[in-house]
């Protein structure tokens, strides 16, 4: 009997998430306290607890059904007295000093809302990213507000490519457009990252096809198809 409830525990700790959340956790580095923004059912809060990431999380979602959801899980897994739950937008329920934060599963457009309402207090926040579309725009955003991408990687999670983007508010910056267009994640020639640029060619490959059988302007896919010809040239 002890011997089944000991296996039992260990099935518990060694739980594995989707290969997307896995990848979120994987990139977290160790810190007093964590912000999971828009946490949903709060699989990234509290497994940071469990897995002794952080000291402390502080969970935050808009939706209180999605919260709650949160607060169930946190329970189930023992680590509900060490993690702090609000409903609200982004920042704005936080009022202490956050060493570290994720914003994953939303668009890039909606993170950059969220991230430009509390520019003034993450000076000294690492923040982890991880937009669900509008990529592009989110790394603009990040680079011109001086956010410097330190880590960027491809995620396949069952057909569907995920960008993971670690950065922090840097001083001098410098980018190019192809950091913002193709990312920096191709500097590690993953296979994933492949995968995903050759998609990402094909893609922007059908646009321009249809804007030129349209009489439309292509330029800017024709433009991008160039970069993307240029990195798979030096793979």
């Amino acid at each position: 009997m002890l011997l089944e409830k000991i296996q039992d525990l260990k099935k518990e700790r060694s739980k594995v998430y989707s290969k997307r959340i896995e990848a979120i956790l994987k990139t977290l580095e160790k810190c007093n306290t964590l912000a999971d923004i828009g946490c949903d059912h709060g699989y990234v809060a509290v497994e940071a607890i469990k897995r002794e990431v952080a000291k402390k999380a502080i969970a935050v979602d808009l939706h209180p059904n999605s919260l709650q959801k949160a607060i169930d899980l946190s329970k189930k897994e023992g680590v509900f007295e060490k993690i702090e739950f609000f409903v609200g937008n982004g920042f704005e329920p936080i009022e202490e000093p956050v060493c570290q934060a994720v914003i994953a599963g939303m668009g890039g457009d909606t993170i950059l809302s969220i991230l430009s309402s509390a520019k003034d207090r993450l000076k000294d926040t690492k923040l982890v990213l991880q937009p669900m579309k509008d990529t592009e725009i989110l790394r603009r955003w990040l680079f011109e507000n001086k956010f410097d991408i330190n880590e960027e990687f491809v995620v396949n999670d069952k057909g569907r490519f995920y960008i993971v983007i670690k950065t922090q508010m840097s001083g001098k910056l410098e980018y190019s457009d192809m950091d913002i267009y193709i990312g920096r994640h191709i500097h590690t020639k993953s296979r994933e990252s492949l995968e995903y640029i050759l998609r990402k060619k094909e893609k922007l490959r059908k646009i321009a096809e249809m804007k030129k059988a349209n009489e439309k302007d292509y330029s800017e896919e024709k433009r991008m198809l160039k970069m993307i010809e240029e990195v798979l040239g030096k793979w």
